[in-house]
């Protein structure tokens, strides 16, 4: 049984490196393919999710960029996805560690999103650290943003309403608002709707 489980996941794993390669092949100059394929099988091997990293190559060509700044912008995602796997831990999905490897590269700490983790360790926090990233990018400081975020988490905020939170705060900002002063207008709306902190309800026990 132990043996149809390990050929179960090589096949599986297989595959995965025959669909990434299949999307390689429109990179049509062969020396940046060669190097891409490369650096995204030692990354394999190294137990790196090369989704992110094949994603970003095929940016790069989209954006003309040349084989150096490819390779580059491989090893600094590289780089911050080894980073979040370890702060996320190794049950992490792809598809969080990709959103966490976004939040550093906006200059989240990794305390922060370490943080966001053990608020609700039981399930991802993909939507989350998307959404803060995008905070940050409009404007408001990771700090601020993050705390504000943690908060509505700790409050029990669903990924709807963090994700309508974050598309009011954008509309606010398109309007000529100030990204910080439109994250505590919106958020305090969500807050409305949000049970007291666990401290407040133990408070008010008799």
């Amino acid at each position: 049984m132990r043996w149809t489980s390990v050929a179960i996941a090589l096949a599986a794993a297989a595959a995965s490196a025959g669909a990434q390669d299949a999307r390689l092949a429109v990179i049509r100059d062969d020396a940046t393919r060669d190097a891409v394929r490369q650096f995204v099988e030692a990354a394999r091997a190294r137990g790196t999710p090369t989704d992110p990293l094949v994603a970003r190559a095929l940016e790069g060509v989209a954006f003309k960029a040349d084989r150096k700044k490819i390779e580059q912008a491989l090893a600094a995602l590289e780089k911050r996805l080894r980073r979040s796997r370890d702060v996320l831990g190794p049950h992490a999905t792809v598809e969080e560690v990709t959103a966490a490897a976004d939040a550093l590269a906006a200059d989240v700490p990794e305390g922060t999103i370490r943080d966001m983790k053990r608020i609700v360790p039981q399930r991802a926090i993909t939507v989350e650290l998307g959404v803060l990233t995008e905070l940050v990018a409009r404007g408001v400081a990771p700090k601020r943003a993050a705390a504000m975020v943690r908060e509505l988490m700790a409050r029990g905020a669903t990924g709807a309403q963090l994700t309508e939170l974050n598309a009011a705060v954008q509309q606010d900002v398109a309007l000529g608002v100030k990204p910080v002063a439109a994250l505590e207008l919106r958020s305090r709306g969500v807050m409305s709707l949000l049970p007291p902190p666990a401290s407040v309800l133990s408070a008010q026990r008799p």
